[in-house]
């Protein structure tokens, strides 16, 4: 499977760096990072921690059933990304961790026992959260160097977002496990397992696994549909190292910027090969925001002062990063 996306090196933070992530991030909307710090042993942990809590029963898992602030589980057809195809909701489940204090990567609400009963699951998750959101802020002071964010009364340019990201203060960033039951399973006439969406957040950071793929953007380049791969990790050049991660740009990042950052329609599709399997697929995912309280007002910066209009959030008004997700999160769940 060719790979229509471009795979940034984030080691070095600097302005070839920036000018290669900025590239991405205008064009296709969607990207790989290699040069993070997530060994490949905690990553197939992880995928292995999700695939025995999706296998747990499903009245146990439903005890802990997604809240109103996003956080728990979301059983089948409890999500319905694009209500225009899908009359029934996504045929997945998955869990969700929200509420998240990054100082201590632990959440406001409860989690599901099965992750206390084993102290290495918790800690497993408690690491994960907190890599995630500073990977998240790394990507994010670099975009700031390549976008030329300018100096503020309040804050530097390059540190312009990550002023927004408080980690104590409560945002709607949400850790995510997400398992979609292979096409034999669940549901065989349901090709599409996650509906065409653009993510709600600033940025996202996913792990997909070698021979699950089902990730599809609506490319701006090609104006069509094309299938985003698994890429192998770079073992010679980073030893031990898990394999690139997909990063896109989401909402909020976009109306940002003007819309010159591309909040890329995307949705999960098994292909043919997968169908033919029955093989199950899981993902997991780190959706990052700003805190709630961040307004959504375009950054100063020559790049977009002369951009007309106003991104992916068509209000006249400027809202909050809190209402633009809770807007968001009402039509998915309605």
């Amino acid at each position: 499977m060719s790979n229509p996306l471009q795979i940034v090196d984030i080691s070095l933070v600097d302005a070839a760096t920036a000018e290669e992530l900025l590239n991405a991030a205008t064009s296709q909307g969607f990207l790989f990072v290699e040069g993070h710090d997530f060994e490949q042993s905690e990553v197939d942990h992880l995928f292995e921690l999700s695939r025995q809590f999706f296998e747990l029963p499903s009245e146990y898992k439903q005890q802990y059933s997604r809240s109103n602030s996003n956080h728990g589980y979301v059983d089948y057809g409890g999500e319905n990304l694009d209500p225009t195809t899908q009359k029934l909701g996504d045929p997945k489940e998955g869990l969700n961790f929200s509420g998240l204090d990054f100082l201590t990567g632990l959440t406001e609400e409860d989690i599901p026992q099965w992750f206390k009963d084993v102290p290495e699951r918790h800690e497993l998750v408690v690491s994960t959260i907190k890599k995630m959101y500073q990977l998240s802020i790394k990507i994010l002071r670099i975009l700031a160097i390549g976008l030329k964010i300018e100096d503020t009364n309040e804050t530097k340019g390059s540190e312009w977002f990550a002023s927004k990201y408080d980690p104590s203060k409560a945002s709607g960033s949400t850790f995510r496990l997400l398992h979609y039951p292979g096409q034999k399973s669940l549901n065989p006439e349901a090709v599409i397992r996650a509906g065409a969406h653009t993510d709600y957040g600033s940025m996202t950071l996913l792990f997909q696994k070698e021979h699950q793929e089902g990730l599809e953007i609506y490319s701006p380049v090609s104006k069509g549909w094309e299938a985003v791969p698994y890429v192998s990790p770079n073992t010679a050049k980073y030893p031990g190292k898990a394999p690139p991660i997909v990063v896109n740009i989401g909402d909020q990042l976009s109306y940002w910027s003007a819309g010159l950052l591309r909040s890329t329609i995307h949705r999960v599709k098994f292909p043919k090969a997968v169908q033919e399997t029955g093989q199950d697929r899981l993902s997991i995912v780190f959706f990052s925001h700003p805190n709630d309280d961040a307004l959504l007002t375009p950054f100063p910066s020559p790049l977009t002062k002369d951009i007309k209009g106003r991104g992916a959030n068509k209000d006249t008004v400027a809202i909050t990063a809190k209402q633009h997700l809770d807007k968001r999160l009402a039509a998915t769940y309605k």
